[in-house]
């Protein structure tokens, strides 16, 4: 098992709302104390094979109609 220490290094290597939600989950401040930004290695993932996955999630219409 992966202590909570372990756990919010990996999320702070990224700058996404799920790993930003990790470190709220752990207690643990988003951004560094004094608000400054990311550190400039975090990781903002943008990837083509993400693209149209919002589509996939919306509710389009309720199946029970």
């Amino acid at each position: 098992m992966l202590t909570r220490k372990v756990l919010a290094s990996i999320a702070r290597r990224y700058d996404t709302l799920m790993s930003r939600a990790m470190l709220r989950a752990l207690g643990v401040a988003a951004r560094p104390e004094g608000g400054a930004a990311p550190k400039p290695c975090a990781k903002r993932v943008c990837d083509a094979k993400y693209e149209g996955m919002r589509w996939c999630f919306e509710n389009h219409g309720s199946p029970c109609r």
